[in-house]
């Protein structure tokens, strides 16, 4: 069933204009959508008062789905490097970088929620493109999403219990478009790469619903560990299932931003 929000970006779309994911929030949904290619989201300091350029540090982007969950990094040596490399703009994570939301997204009152990002994995050791809280391990309610040994991408979800989507056909260095799609009291996880079904999981997720927590973003715990080597283009999160032609249109978003071919 095709919900108000696909309802609206599809008559955009026939109307001729582009397609931007703030149509995905219209209804008051929860989440973020952070945009590495708008250069006015960014700044340098985490208090937002020097303007990020290209080749320099960015401890704050803006979260473009007027929900307020900026994310930042306090300390100088952990931040993320804009970069532009063909037109395309990143964030590039060597290895001990993060961003963290300033303050807790909160999804305590769903148990569904959909991720897109645009990322570059440059090694295949176990990093966090992004986590709903310091540590899902030991954290009901939360969410993750990241890449591993043997070319795995993981979609992670959690009730009272952990459940994997997994594929491992992506050795780094690897470009992608990765979506993640989970609903807790269905068991339902999925992860799709490149506009494609790779990995499912209906596998107990236990219960109750996601949480209240901060967001991280190339890294565990504020930088602190698990951290990504390599880039992020776009991201966006939703607490609700996306439908079918919200996941097109928004997976067509990220890969132009990210330089895919979907």
């Amino acid at each position: 069933m095709i919900g108000i929000g696909a309802t609206l970006f599809k008559v955009a779309n026939i109307a001729g204009r582009k397609f931007i994911p703030s149509v995905l929030f219209a209804n008051g949904e929860k989440g973020a959508w952070y945009d590495p290619s708008d250069l006015a989201s960014m700044f340098q300091s985490s208090d937002g008062t020097t303007a990020a350029v290209v080749d320099q540090p960015v401890g704050y982007i803006r979260d473009k789905s007027d929900n307020g969950n900026h994310a930042i990094q306090a300390t100088s040596a952990k931040r993320p490097t804009l970069r532009e490399t063909g037109g395309l703009y990143y964030l590039e994570f060597g290895g001990a970088q993060g961003l963290r939301t300033a303050s807790n997204i909160d999804f305590t009152g769903t148990d569904t929620m959909s991720v897109f990002v645009g990322v570059k994995k440059d090694d295949d050791t176990t990093d966090n493109i992004l986590e709903h809280s310091a540590n899902i391990g030991g954290t009901n309610g939360t969410f993750r999403v990241q890449s591993g040994t043997s070319g795995l991408y993981r979609n992670q979800s959690k009730g009272s219990v952990l459940s994997n989507a997994n594929n491992s056909d992506n050795a780094a260095p690897s470009t992608n478009v990765l979506t993640g799609q989970s609903k807790i009291s269905t068991d339902l996880n999925v992860l799709r790469i490149d506009g494609v079904e790779a990995g499912t999981s209906t596998s107990n997720q236990g219960t109750g619903n996601y949480i209240s927590e901060q967001l991280n973003i190339g890294s565990r715990n504020n930088g602190s560990s698990a951290q990504l080597t390599g880039r992020i283009y776009s991201m966006v999160i939703r607490n609700v299932l996306s439908s079918d032609a919200e996941i097109a249109s928004t997976e067509a978003y990220v890969a132009n931003k990210t330089g895919v071919s979907l």
